[in-house]
């Protein structure tokens, strides 16, 4: 036995995988934030905005039904200018009276945020994607994560909608976030840390925003010289640790928001996107802020920060074998049955975290093969990502080309009735996930 490929192994299975380990008994005994008797915060105390390109009017009416339904006291739309008048008309045709529709002349979320936020006059800002499910009593559920005076902004899970018929693309969406849903909630609960508290759904204490320093901040944002329209949620993060809130997560089954996220091949461009936030969002705060190397945050340092030197995957567990290997290169019948089980080891790590969407659709056992194959690949992403930050847009989507009017006047109407049947020929939310957990 060679000593020394053992030690190796042993401090590079450590490093990988203790995070694993752990995580699953703090995912499993993770308790969710209770709804109080007499809660400090109700949805009167809450204003909505969604940025929008109207890109899907089908979603955005599915989108501001599941979220009216929770009774916010004002819900803002802010989309470009030249289709304000047409949202305003689909949110008459459907009767949606708490929505204010607002313009910019350009389409970037972080001014669209700021447009409705100096109109924001309640405790509680929650900002929220055109694309987002609420289930029913949502906001109780999201705002008892304020009942600690500490917690300056909060979150709950997210889920992919899953199609009838799945494909590869929409099931991959699914295990993203289903991984990330996991990673998040056991490393917010062990320390208050989280890498991103995302701008899918996310609630925040208005005066932390409604400042002129984080009106700056926000606007002010840069990479390398370039100005930063994408990355909106990994800012907001940063600025509320930095300003020494913490920010919680609500785990419990019933507050659970599913969204959508592209079934084709776009979403290696929406990973793309992700994987360059990832790195520009840790570079910036390991370079200005001194929050995260804090004992205050001592597991997401490892989790966070150390770990995202795990990539790429392949090369990783590679090394791990070649160590292993090499240190029983002397006792061949041990050394099979133990790479077997080694084996076995990183296909469980690989598959654990999609053990709660497989426990509801055992059927889409049949993509296991393309999550563990798409493991390795996200592994190249990143490192892809990494050499490429400078690139700081979208990715995904051709914002300009959205900024025009979505329809002139003689297919106004056509597209409010098909927008609203859109919405009504999909199934609501609770009759899209099968056992929630």
């Amino acid at each position: 036995m060679d000593y020394r490929f053992l030690s190796l192994f042993a401090a590079l299975f450590t490093f990988r995988y203790l995070r694993t380990i752990v995580s699953v008994f703090t995912f499993l005994l993770y308790k969710p934030k209770p709804i109080k008797e007499k809660p400090t915060f109700r949805g009167e105390d809450v204003t909505v905005i969604i940025p929008t390109t109207f890109k899907a009017p089908g979603e955005l009416v599915r989108c501001l039904r599941s979220i009216l339904a929770c009774a916010p006291a004002q819900v803002f739309i802010v989309t470009a200018a030249a289709n304000v008048a047409l949202v305003k008309d689909l949110c008459t045709l459907n009767l949606f009276q708490e929505v204010c529709v607002l313009g910019v002349d350009r389409l970037n979320k972080r001014h669209q945020m700021l447009r409705a936020l100096k109109e924001v006059q309640t405790s509680l800002t929650v900002c929220a994607d055109d694309d987002v499910s609420w289930p029913e009593m949502f906001l109780d559920y999201l705002l008892a994560v304020f009942e600690d005076p500490t917690v300056g902004a909060g979150g709950s899970r997210q889920r992919v909608r899953r199609h009838s018929r799945p494909n590869a693309w929409n099931f991959l969406g699914i295990a993203y976030l289903e991984r990330r849903a996991w990673n998040n909630i056991s490393t917010n609960a062990i320390d208050g840390s989280i890498s991103t508290l995302s701008g899918r759904t996310a609630a925040y204490r208005t005066d932390i925003l409604k400042t002129d320093e984080f009106f700056h901040y926000f606007t002010h944002d840069t990479w390398l010289g370039r100005p930063l329209n994408s990355d909106d949620d990994k800012c907001l993060t940063r600025y509320v640790y930095s300003h020494g809130w913490n920010i919680a997560l609500q785990s419990d089954r019933r507050a659970v928001i599913e969204t959508t996220m592209e079934d084709n091949s776009q979403y290696i461009a929406q990973c793309i996107r992700w994987a360059r936030a990832h790195w520009r969002g840790n570079l910036t705060v390991m370079t200005n802020e001194t929050y995260w190397r804090s004992s205050r945050f001592w597991w997401g340092c490892y989790v966070i920060y150390a770990g995202q030197m795990q990539t790429p995957a392949a090369l990783i567990d590679g090394i791990s074998f070649w160590c292993f290997v090499s240190a029983f290169a002397g006792s061949q019948q041990f050394v099979l049955p133990a790479c077997a089980c080694l084996g076995l080891w990183v296909l469980l790590t690989k598959t654990i975290k999609l053990l709660p969407h497989f426990l509801r659709y055992p059927e889409d056992f049949v993509f296991l093969p393309v999550s563990l194959f798409f493991s390795y690949l996200h592994g190249l992403i990143i490192v892809y990502a990494l050499f490429t930050l400078h690139r700081t847009h979208w990715g995904s989507q051709q914002l300009e080309s959205l900024e025009a009017a979505r329809a002139e006047n003689e297919e106004r109407s056509p597209l409010l009735g098909g927008s609203v049947a859109e919405a009504d020929h999909c199934s609501d939310y609770s009759g899209s996930i099968r056992g929630m957990s």
